[in-house]
């Protein structure tokens, strides 16, 4: 068998370690998780949120509907559904479609919120009013936010240049704090290391705190909505079901 020369070999190796390592991206799994639903104080109910993938295609839902007694606080309950598709490049928002029900006193009204990008147009459409926006690289409603920003931070990527949409507006969200250690306590766990961010539009002040164990996964999340002036908080009560 023929040998290469000493020097030859050298040359072989330098080369082979200027060469780029590919690195395989960090993933979402699929889950179900459950989050309890805090207003004013109170519990008023929970949000069950489940992810499953097949490939790149994965689809998120989340349904929360309050008990009878939980229609004092609040009158309206949401079965939301998210399409996204999860790449080594990226965890890019499809399509977002709300079902939210109100009850009053008198009646009970339905509404269908739906939000599409588009990309023949290189916009987002909110499909029932006709309203378009601008074709973001990073954008997300308010459930998938959460993912969006978990993501990133597996992947050890920037968390710049994101947008909120909802069906009034799209608005870039700007860090106040990012990656802050933060020790919180859990319905199923005390003194639960997590890392923290808080984040801010004109709509929204928002506080999102990950679980570096669970694979950054959210353990809770604020929002206030400054037009209504309302504070939610979604606290997740057990650990996460991963498939």
């Amino acid at each position: 068998m023929t040998q290469l020369p000493a020097f030859a070999l050298r040359t072989l190796l330098a080369i082979g370690c200027l060469l780029p390592i590919s690195v395989q991206a960090a993933q979402i799994p699929s889950f179900k998780a459950t989050f309890d639903i805090w207003v004013l104080g109170f519990k008023i109910g929970q949000a069950h949120q489940e992810m499953n993938c097949q490939n790149s295609d994965c689809h998120l839902s989340s349904e929360a509907i309050p008990p009878g007694w939980a229609k004092a606080f609040i009158n309206e309950s949401a079965i939301e559904r998210i399409h996204l598709k999860q790449t080594e490049q990226a965890f890019k928002w499809l399509e977002y479609k709300k079902f939210l029900t109100r009850e009053y006193d008198d009646r009970t009204e339905h509404k269908t919120y739906t939000l599409v990008r588009r990309e023949d147009l290189d916009k987002v459409e909110y499909v029932e009013d006709k309203k378009f926006w601008p074709n973001q690289k990073r954008i997300y409603d308010v459930i998938s936010m959460a993912y969006g920003i978990q993501y990133q931070v597996i992947n050890q990527r920037p968390i710049d240049d994101i947008y909120l949409q909802d069906d009034k507006i799209q608005q870039k969200i700007t860090f106040s704090a990012v990656n802050e250690s933060d020790e919180i306590d859990l319905p199923f766990e005390e003194a639960v290391q997590t890392k923290r961010f808080a984040f801010h539009n004109g709509k929204i002040e928002a506080e999102l705190w990950l679980l570096p164990k669970l694979n950054y996964f959210p353990a809770r999340i604020v929002i206030l909505n400054k037009d209504e002036d309302r504070k939610i908080e979604l606290e997740l009560n057990h650990k996460p079901t991963f498939k």
